[in-house]
């Protein structure tokens, strides 16, 4: 009469002599995940990326499971564990005598999938998040804006302002409504910037208006508007630094 081997490796028999393909496949799935997600455009393909990510590792741990089977290993204890892959490549290890490094991997590159992927980065967006991000993005990423300048929005918005600029965002069913509040030449202006945001990434970036003194400008005013703040602030800063480094200059020549 034949006999499968023991459920769990005693240390004595010989280690059974398994490939390790399917449970490889289990373990690195995650880091695939995670290359794969650059590529999605929406919610929506991303959670379907991340669905068939952990159906894939659920797969791969039943094929593995059949493939021990052929291999005449004793695969009682496993039971259905397969739809918990770390659980299941815990045990697995543990049944064939296998490295436990595998069964940590698995586990570390889950959580680091887990805590990095856009879906949760998204869950943790908010307005006040919204609100800080706004003024430290680039000007060129504004969808709006053709011209060339090396600052962050927050930059030129501060120097245009002559007062401390008010930054408040809001909730709306597009995204994020971000305004910023300041004063040039005795004369208050608020910029609205809409952040279209499905959960997972930004589907547009632009200022919708221009209010001063609470008119809203025309497309021509908007224009010189932008002119002024996000180019005409560069040359400012530009001279600003230079009068800086001369100042700065002088002052080392006469110590």
């Amino acid at each position: 009469m034949y006999v499968k081997s023991p459920s769990v490796y005693d240390g004595i028999t010989e280690k059974p002599k398994v490939p390790n393909g399917y449970i490889l496949y289990a373990v690195f799935l995650p880091i695939i995940g995670l290359f794969l997600e650059r590529y999605a455009y929406s919610f929506t393909v991303a959670a379907a990326l991340w669905v068939l990510v952990v159906v894939l590792m659920c797969v791969s741990c039943a094929l593995d499971k059949r493939m021990l089977d052929k291999h005449d290993v004793n695969t009682v204890m496993l039971g259905k564990s397969y739809l918990f892959p770390p659980l299941y490549i815990y045990k697995r290890q543990v049944r064939v005598g296998g490295e436990s490094m595998l069964c940590v991997a698995s586990i570390t590159l889950i959580a680091g999938a887990l805590f990095t992927n856009g879906l949760v980065k998204g869950l943790l967006m908010s307005p006040s998040r919204a609100a800080d991000m706004v003024p430290n993005t680039a000007v060129t990423q504004l969808d709006n804006f053709s011209g060339k300048s090396q600052y962050s929005i927050g930059e030129c918005v501060s120097a245009y302002s002559s007062k401390d600029v008010d930054w408040q965002s809001e909730k709306k069913s597009y995204g994020y409504e971000v305004t910023a509040a300041g004063e040039h030449d005795s004369k208050s202006f608020k910029i609205i910037f809409k952040l279209e945001y499905d959960g997972f990434t930004f589907h547009a970036f632009l200022i919708t208006g221009v209010e001063q003194d609470g008119k809203t400008l025309d497309a021509d005013g908007r224009k010189d508007f932008y002119k002024d703040v996000f180019i005409n602030y560069g040359n400012k800063a530009d001279s600003s630094s230079q009068a800086g480094s001369s100042s700065r200059a002088d002052s080392s020549k006469e110590n």
